[in-house]
């Protein structure tokens, strides 16, 4: 049996067959949304961000095929378990996992944008530092130089 969708949700469970269906496209959904993760993380943790960056559209999918999946599996839980009681204990464990593999692939983007922002904030100071003229002031004293960005230089923060 194949699920029915309607206003992006399944139609509601109403046998072991269709409960099944869920229990396993979930995840299916889950294991393929982890794989890609894990790929992403493994790739910003070695500074390979280009890479990393091109699982973008992939991870979108993945994701919003995920989310439906899971949100229509929340609103059947009760149904789920009666028809599909030990596939819905294994895939609730599963779950747990997932969220926290999930939580270490967003700690690490987190890391890696943090980083490649304070890099490019240092350079634009370091190159508006060059950019201001060293003078004297009256008597001989040098005078205080501004602190400034320079200009010209943009952080890209969609990663």
């Amino acid at each position: 049996m194949s699920l029915a969708l309607h206003d992006n949700r399944p139609q509601l469970v109403t046998s072991p067959e269709i409960a099944g269906k869920l229990v396993e496209k979930l995840g299916n959904a889950m294991e393929d949304l982890l794989l890609l993760l894990r790929e992403e993380t493994a790739l910003v943790k070695a500074g390979k961000l280009r890479q990393a960056g091109e699982f973008a559209m992939d991870k979108e999918e993945k994701a919003a095929l995920y989310t439906r999946l899971m949100l229509a599996a929340r609103d059947e839980i009760e149904t789920l378990k009666a028809f599909v009681p030990v596939e819905t204990a294994a895939l609730l464990k599963r779950h747990e996992m997932f969220r926290s593999e999930v939580q270490i692939n967003l700690a690490v983007l987190d890391t890696a944008r943090d980083v490649a922002e304070d890099i490019l904030r240092t350079v634009a100071t370091e190159v508006g530092r060059t950019e201001a003229p060293a003078t004297y002031g009256r008597g001989g004293h040098p005078q205080a130089v501004r602190a400034m960005s320079a200009r010209g230089v943009a952080v890209n923060r969609s990663l």
